[in-house]
Parts: structure tokens; C-alpha cells; sequence
């Protein structure tokens, strides 16, 4: 369900000033994280699967709820992929979003899930990361949408609202099966308070020569100070761009790419709690996560971390530093 668009016009015409906040409260390097925790998933098991770090440790984790899955959704396709956790100023509300794709069900084609595959996200709702609600299906993007892949969200304190940002593409409007040529794959996205009602969808980067998916998001630590990593799906790995003007302002490309791994998807970014100027990058091979590391993000060079202690098997997630109350909590309830 979108909003109308007079909102739309409303919100972006604040953009500049809006977006521009320095807030990514799932990002901002702090004393009061005490974790970290992974949202994820995996190719026989596309279901929510967390993962909670040993102490303040950035690299060594233990799988939580004894190597089973916290959720699995009922609704769509019924998998999920590509799991993001976001939640607002306070952390008084926590959104877990995902694909809403199934690559084990009977008769999958990675065509026809580009074609006429889901054009939704599937969304739950907590208000402790411990006690989730039902999973829905909401539908973010535009009948010509051939699939949503890859949500994630950024919270704007300005407006109180979230940004989520997907990969999609599109079909003409008089092709309605999707049979024909689609656009490159782009990034999309729409605003919402409370993802149950959102914005009418739009492009946010669509390049004519290159296509992309797999977005995500670092704040670096300074108002409007932001890295982002996209995959290069023409030759499968993650570059990077950065911006001091804020989500909307102009991006500058680092050059090359953020490693020589190849194929590389899945980006998620995340901020040392206990290191300044520390960053932490994990890419997905296809098989597992990959951990990278960096104390000069701005110029993206980035090494391989230390993998003794770092779990095997993660699949595209995302990573979320924790309190101490949230650390108790989901220690009580999974461990």
C-alpha cells in the first residue's frame, strides 16, 4: 500500500536537508554497543537465522536458538533472503525485512524470479529483538517490477521516517507479462513510518551502462558522512562511493573495486564498537560471508580479517550493534 502523492511531494522537496542527517543509528560507532548481532539466512535453509557476537568481539560469534531459525515466513513464496534488521532513534521499534524468494521451490528459474517474481518484502515487527510479530508482505514496487531483492532501510530522525532502498527491474508498461528486454537492474526505493504504508517508489541510482544490486549503507561518523557498496552485477563484485553531502547528495566513486574477490555480493558494513575508526565489511562469495576490515574507509582499502573465530556458512545479512539490555535479552531468549 503506497501513500499518496502529495506526501511524496512533500518529503522530497525537503530532501536535501532531510537525508542529509548524519543519524544510522544501526551504524554510529559508540561506547554503549556491547555486541553485535548477524541477521542472515542459507541456501538450504531460507529462513531468519541470528547470530550473536562472544562479548564485544567483532569476529567471533556463536549461532544463537541451537543452530535453528528464529523465524520462517508464511506469507509470499515463503523464504526469505538477504535479512536486514533496522530500527528507529530509541530503539523502541526493530523491523526485520528480507526478500520474499524461495530458490528451493518447485519450478524456480532465476528468470522467471527476475520476470514475475515477488514484488514485495517480507516484514516483522518487534519491540525488545526478541518477541517478533507475524510476518507480512508488503508490496513496495510498481507493477512493472519484474522482483524486489535485497531491502534495507536507513532511519531519518528529521521526519520520523525510514528509507528502505531494494534492487529491481523493469518492463514496459504495455508488456505485462514481463516476456521482453527489462531495464538494468537499479536501485529503488520509498520512505515509510511504519512499513505498512509507504511512499510511491522511485529510482535512487540507475546507471545506463551498469547493473546493480545489493545496496548498503555505512555512516562515517560525521554529519552527512556516509560510504555506500554496491555489486557490479557485469563482473559480480562490490565498489564503493562516498558522500559527505548525505544519502542524497553527490557520491564519488572509489576507484577499482573494494577486493579482488570475485564473485562478491551481499555487502553488509558495519562499525568496530571498540576501535575508533575501525570499519568491518563482509561479502558473500556465493557460498559464505567473507570478512574484511579497514581503518581507512574513506579511501577503501580494505584487508582480509582475521577468520579463525568467524563462523562458516553466513549468507547475505546484515549486522547490528547491540546494547547491553538488548545483549541480555537476546541471550536470555536464544542461548
Amino acid at each position: 500500500m503506497h501513500a499518496s502523492a502529495g506526501f511524496l511531494t512533500a518529503i522530497s522537496a525537503a530532501l536535501g536537508v532531510v537525508v542529509g542527517s548524519p543519524l544510522d543509528v544501526n551504524a554510529r560507532q559508540t561506547s554503549d554497543y556491547v555486541g553485535y548481532l548477524i541477521s542472515t539466512f542459507s541456501d538450504a535453509r531460507p529462513q531468519v537465522q541470528q547470530y550473536l557476537s562472544n562479548g564485544n568481539s567483532a569476529s567471533s560469534f556463536t549461532f544463537l536458538n541451537d543452530g535453528q531459525p528464529i523465524l520462517a515466513s508464511t506469507v509470499g513464496t515463503k523464504g526469505v533472503r538477504d535479512i536486514f534488521l533496522t530500527t528507529n532513534d530509541d530503539r523502541s521499534q526493530y523491523y526485520l525485512i528480507a526478500t520474499d524468494l524461495d530458490i528451493n521451490a518447485d519450478g524456480f528459474s532465476w528468470d522467471k524470479a527476475t520476470r514475475t517474481g515477488s514484488r514485495g518484502i517480507v516484514v516483522w515487527t518487534s519491540t525488545n529483538l526478541v518477541d517478533w510479530s507475524e510476518p507480512s508482505l508488503k508490496t513496495i514496487d510498481s507493477e512493472t517490477a519484474g522482483m524486489v531483492w535485497a531491502p534495507s532501510a536507513v532511519y531519518n530522525t528529521d521526519d520520523s521516517l525510514f528509507y528502505v532502498f531494494w534492487a529491481a527491474r523493469h518492463y514496459a508498461e504495455s508488456d505485462t507479462a514481463h516476456t521482453g528486454t527489462a531495464t538494468l537492474d537499479r536501485i529503488r526505493y520509498a520512505m515509510t513510518a511504519d512499513f505498512e504504508t509507504f511512499s510511491p517508489p522511485q529510482d535512487y541510482v540507475a546507471l545506463p551502462d551498469t547493473p546493480l544490486i545489493d545496496q548498503e549503507f555505512q555512516y562515517l561518523g560525521t554529519p552527512c558522512a556516509y560510504a555506500r557498496f554496491l555489486k557490479n552485477e557485469t563482473v559480480n563484485q562490490v565498489y564503493q562511493e562516498t558522500t559527505t553531502g548525505g544519502l542524497f547528495g553527490q557520491w564519488d566513486r572509489v576507484p577499482g573495486y573494494v577486493s579482488s574477490l570475485s564473485p562478491a555480493e551481499g555487502p553488509a558494513a558495519y562499525a568496530d564498537n571498540v576501535t575508533p575508526g575501525l570499519y568491518h565489511l563482509l561479502l558473500d562469495d556465493y557460498t559464505q560471508y567473507r570478512p574484511f576490515q579497514t581503518s581507512s574507509i574513506e579511501g577503501g582499502s580494505w584487508s582480509g580479517s582475521n577468520t579463525s573465530d568467524f563462523p562458516t556458512g553466513l549468507k547475505h545479512g546484515s549486522v547490528t550493534p547491540v546494547t547491553q539490555e538488548e545483549y541480555d535479552a537476546i541471550s536470555a531468549k536464544y542461548l
